[in-house]
């Protein structure tokens, strides 16, 4: 099986980096850490994951995200408060599991 499928982790939020070590385990061809959503439509192959430190960016981002194209997966992490970064990162982890 040739793997196409990238993923785009998008955001200033750490729990991005948590995600990046996550990623290692699941099947992509690629994978970025990226501030900005990457340039051109989004397609059925990307995977898009946002995390933003404020909440209102977060929310234009994924809005933002939406128009882009239809994409494989667009999730953005959930903030569960009082949770770890690592505890986020496998809640939106476990997600991706299904999309690849």
């Amino acid at each position: 099986m040739m793997l196409k499928k990238k993923l785009w982790l998008v955001g200033d939020d750490e729990v991005l980096d948590a995600i990046a070590d996550l990623s290692r385990h699941l099947d992509y061809f690629q994978v970025a850490r990226v501030d900005e959503l990457p340039a051109g439509p989004l397609g059925a192959d990307d995977h898009v994951v946002l995390a933003m430190v404020d909440g209102r960016r977060a929310a234009q981002l994924y809005a933002r995200a939406l128009t882009a194209g239809p994409a494989g997966h667009l999730a953005l992490v959930p903030e569960l408060p009082g949770k770890t970064a690592g505890a986020r990162a496998i809640v939106a982890a476990a997600e991706l599991v299904d999309k690849i």
